[in-house]
């Protein structure tokens, strides 16, 4: 099968997405950072980040006739850091609401990167062309199921399999949905490690997680008021332990059953 885009073409926008990184998170200094917020359009150091923006893309792609590109780059960046600096003025946000705005910024960021790349390389008709051997490559779409079942159902499987347990135990004072989260973020490391045949790296992930969830007794006397139920160790480590267990055994078979169908 042809590829959709060749070597030299691939490497541009890797270099684009260099130089944004560097330019967007390394080289922009906390007083600019500050500046921006304070004056927004009218900050100076919002002009000088969109001209080193521009200077490092064209030293990426170093082609003095790539130039309308640059400049297109440069005026897209100023407004989508100008929209989004005037919008985290508007009111107070959580940090969730936080974390959705720079996210759509950055989005924002590499689509246009995306684009200019395609209008640079003359690569618009061959989208069709990658679109099409994504979607016809099963090997992709089996690797993006296995990530879906262990992020998704294998979770409420475990919730189901351990809810005779979680009722013995006082997990009040745990962070709000910390061990779901840690579930599923292992749970796609381990798959992660299937599919490229790491499995000596799963059992470092497994003593890791070991050693840092050691529960020492609470500093609180268990007969307190206040504490619903007592504290016990032994309940609280031998219940993570089953939750873990669960968590990489469903991990692990089902990224050997991937691997098979592969």
């Amino acid at each position: 099968m042809i590829a959709a885009f060749t070597h030299e073409e691939g490497s541009i926008l890797i270099r684009l997405l260099i130089a944004h990184c560097l330019t967007d998170f390394f080289w922009q200094p906390n007083h600019w950072i500050k500046g921006k917020k304070e004056h927004i359009w009218k900050s100076k150091y919002l002009f000088y980040h969109i001209l080193l923006t521009g200077l490092v893309a064209w030293i990426a792609v170093w082609d003095l006739s790539y130039w309308p590109a640059i400049a297109i780059l440069m005026i897209s960046h100023w407004l989508i850091d100008g929209l989004k600096l005037k919008i985290s003025q508007r009111s107070i946000r959580s940090s969730w609401e936080d974390l959705m705005l720079f996210l759509a910024d950055q989005f924002l960021h590499v689509v246009v990167i995306v684009m200019i790349w395609l209008f640079v390389i003359k690569g618009w008709p061959r989208i069709q062309i990658l679109g099409g051997m994504l979607r016809s490559d099963y090997r992709i779409l089996l690797r993006i199921l296995g990530y879906l079942v262990v992020a998704g159902p294998a979770g409420f499987i475990i919730q189901f399999l351990t809810r005779r347990w979680s009722a013995e135990l006082n997990l009040e004072d745990s962070l709000p949905e910390a061990g779901r989260w840690i579930g599923t973020l292992e749970r796609i490391l381990t798959i992660t490690l299937v599919y490229t045949n790491q499995f000596a790296a799963i059992g470092f992930l497994i003593t890791a997680k070991s050693i840092l969830r050691i529960i020492d007794k609470p500093d609180k006397p268990v007969s307190e008021p206040g504490l619903v139920k007592p504290f016990s160790a032994r309940k609280h480590t031998e219940y993570v332990l089953i939750g873990t267990f669960f968590s990489f055994t469903i991990a692990l078979i089902t990224g050997l059953i991937i691997n098979g169908l592969l």
